[in-house]
């Protein structure tokens, strides 16, 4: 399982910044697991991202075969 946190393709370096608790349980988490900060967060953004599709503009493979067919 722990296979499907390691990052897979190119990676692109970007700053971002995190409330303090968010940043703090990050690094435990790191320690714990003994997974990146990278490896954990690019899981959790590919999950968040597959269940809000409707935060990205919309792209024909990013609309719905429902609106797609209304059209």
């Amino acid at each position: 399982m722990l296979d499907d946190y390691k990052l897979k393709g190119s990676t692109k370096k970007i700053e971002i910044e995190f409330e303090l608790d968010s940043a703090e349980k990050l690094i435990l988490m790191e320690k714990h697991i003994k997974l990146t900060c990278s490896e954990i967060i690019n899981t959790a953004l590919k999950r968040f991202i597959s269940q809000h599709k409707d935060f990205l503009p919309p792209t024909p493979e990013n609309t719905p075969k429902s609106e797609k067919i209304s059209k």
